[in-house]
């Protein structure tokens, strides 16, 4: 485990900021569940915990709103590829 982590389920966080793309969704997933879970066993936290839990939470939300707007422009980047091909494949048949 990390020197700077305190609390066990802070791993889960630190695994889905490190992820490579593809397997940040389910990394995010699992880190948002540890995270829940926890704030479910509230009569075991201490202040700081607490405090720590809602930072990493919101700190996960931007992550996930991160992750979505690189999944929009990679869509639409995808999208751009694509015509451009298919008007480079009419071009080529025009020609033909």
């Amino acid at each position: 485990m990390d020197d700077q982590i305190e609390y066990i389920w802070q791993q889960t966080i630190l695994d889905a900021f490190l992820s490579p793309p593809r397997e940040a969704p389910a990394k995010i997933e699992i880190a948002e569940r540890t995270i829940l879970a926890r704030l479910t066993q509230s009569g075991n936290l201490d202040q700081g915990e607490r405090a720590a839990l809602e930072d990493a939470w919101r700190t996960l939300q931007v992550l996930i709103s991160e992750a979505k707007s690189q999944r929009a422009e990679h869509s639409r980047d995808g999208k751009k590829e694509m015509a451009r091909n298919s008007a480079s494949d009419r071009a080529d048949e025009a020609q033909s």
